[in-house]
């Protein structure tokens, strides 16, 4: 893995709540990547709360494999709270 997402964009996300207006104009990171935090995070609470197949818990597990850096990044994922 080696993907966009890595614990220090986690950290700058968690830091402004996810608001990257927050954040001054020189430090705003790549909209893709932020973006993909959004969405990767919506997903996990809607299958954290009983809302997705099986089928769509395995194609978000995979994307997480694919875009975050590494295993650790994947578990912070998880136990990231909109």
């Amino acid at each position: 893995m080696s993907g966009l997402i890595d614990h220090a964009l986690l950290d700058r996300y968690e830091q402004v709540a996810g608001e990257m207006e927050r954040l001054p104009k020189e430090d705003h990171p790549d909209p893709f990547a932020w973006e993909l935090i959004d969405e990767l995070l919506l997903d996990l609470h809607l299958i954290r709360h009983g809302y997705a197949t099986d089928g769509y818990d395995k194609h978000v597990q995979r994307r997480l494999l694919q875009v975050c850096a590494d295993e650790s990044v994947v578990e912070r994922m998880h136990g990231m709270r909109l």
